[in-house]
């Protein structure tokens, strides 16, 4: 498959979302460590069990799309920058739901 062959808003949306997936394990992995603890307490404690800290953890998840996304725009592969940015859009509407919703 060649590269440009890549640039489409499916692909995108899937490397939308598998950046906020790393940003996720790198945060819960870091706080982890700085606390002591593992990753899955920090999902099922911190992000789970704590409405005061979702929209905070979703929001730095967001800003982890931001490098695919300009990671995509400089090689000029609009669709595929174009589905990082629908997952950013669709998460800051959860993160607003998450902080007004509930």
């Amino acid at each position: 498959m060649k590269p440009k062959q890549l640039d489409t808003l499916p692909l995108g949306i899937l490397g939308g979302v598998l950046s906020a997936i790393l940003g996720y394990l790198i945060l819960g992995t870091a706080w982890g460590w700085v606390q002591d603890e593992s990753l899955s307490y920090f999902h099922r404690e911190v992000f789970m069990g704590s409405p005061l800290y979702k929209d905070r953890i979703a929001s730095l998840c967001v800003l982890s799309i931001v490098p695919a996304f300009h990671w995509a725009y400089k090689r000029k592969w609009d669709q595929f920058a174009r589905g990082t940015m629908l997952v950013m859009v669709l998460m800051v509407i959860g993160i607003v739901y998450l902080q007004y919703g509930e």
